[in-house]
């Protein structure tokens, strides 16, 4: 055991932390010192912090007395960090069940904000919380402008999320907001992407925004939409290569303009005859795409409204390639 303790310790620094990165860091702080002595305090140099949250319990059981236990940990390690080192990502996970919606459950919104106040003041590049919390949360000034941010995900917070302002991350590549509605100080801003500059990879999952939204975003490569809500006025991306919608209808979109276009994923479950035109509209506009992925019950629309592909003109010229994403991506003709 000895021989083995002189290896890990002639071991860099930067190789340890590249060990420790990989460690659960609940585990990696309970059990480190035990492994050699130089680990003992290295933990405070990480610069990968990902809590996740793993309640044994069933979603009526889930107390506020678990969250508590958690995020004194949390606060704990970040008061013991070494402050002059960097914070790369900051992950909260609740990985466990759905909590009861009648009984407040989760974390104060004060110890998120101290939370992520502290990540931006450390160079922070990736940032995703999963954490729920039963008061609106505000997102901090310094978050608006920060310049090392490259990832942002954000979802079942079962709460509003309030903007001080206009977002402008410089950097930021990949965006991920899932079941939140975004809430300004101000008014509604119905360009919330344009600030954005370098997004390459959107989704929006049961996004809620008042008023119509305009997706602007000159280098975005993929955009997801899963919602039955959110109303799009325009998407200008010229390089999106990749697609996917899913809702119980065709969106009402006025202007689109997807110029290279390969891949088209659609999950629709119903269209209302009142709309019947803008689903006609809808396919046309994402006309250029060589794949096109159809689940069943959209296929099933089709042929109802307008007859089989094959007795009909199809909206997409440039299609090579029709699946039925239900039949494991297999091409039906």
């Amino acid at each position: 055991m000895e021989e083995e303790e002189d290896r890990l310790s002639q071991l860099p620094d930067d190789i340890l932390l590249l060990i420790l990165d990989k460690i659960d860091i609940y585990e990696a702080v309970k059990t480190m010192s035990l492994v050699s002595h130089r680990w003992k305090n290295l933990w405070r140099s990480l610069p990968g912090l990902r809590f996740h949250f793993r309640p044994a319990t069933t979603p009526f059981r889930i107390h506020l007395e678990d969250f508590s236990i958690h995020s004194s940990f949390v606060s704990h390690l970040l008061f013991h960090r070494d402050a002059s080192s960097s914070v790369h990502d900051f992950h909260l996970s609740f990985d466990g069940p759905t909590p009861n919606p009648q009984y407040p459950c989760g974390v104060d919104r004060e110890f998120l904000e101290e939370c992520l106040l502290y990540a931006l003041n450390h160079g922070l590049q990736s940032l995703r919380l999963h954490w729920p919390t039963y008061r609106k949360l505000r997102l901090p000034p310094a978050f608006l402008t920060c310049n090392t941010l490259r990832e942002l995900e954000i979802r079942d917070l079962f709460c509003p999320v309030k903007l001080p302002g206009r977002l402008s991350l410089p950097n930021l590549k990949t965006l991920h907001l899932h079941t939140i509605s975004l809430v300004f100080d101000h008014h509604h801003d119905p360009d919330p992407f344009s600030g954005l500059p370098q997004l390459e990879k959107l989704t929006l999952i049961t996004f809620m925004c008042d008023g119509l939204v305009a997706i602007n975003a000159p280098k975005l490569r993929f955009l997801e939409i899963e919602d039955d809500y959110l109303q799009v006025e325009e998407i200008s991306a010229p390089l999106l290569t990749s697609f996917t919608y899913k809702s119980s209808d065709a969106w009402e979109c006025a202007k689109v303009n997807l110029l290279v276009l390969e891949h088209v994923y659609l999950d629709i479950d119903e269209v209302f005859n009142k709309i019947r035109n803008n689903f006609v509209r809808m396919l046309h506009q994402l006309g250029n795409a060589a794949t096109v992925s159809l689940t069943s019950n959209t296929l099933k629309i089709l042929e109802r409204e307008f007859g089989s592909f094959e007795q009909t003109p199809t909206p997409f010229p440039n299609m090579k390639c029709l699946k039925d994403f239900e039949l494991r991506g297999g091409a039906f003709f």
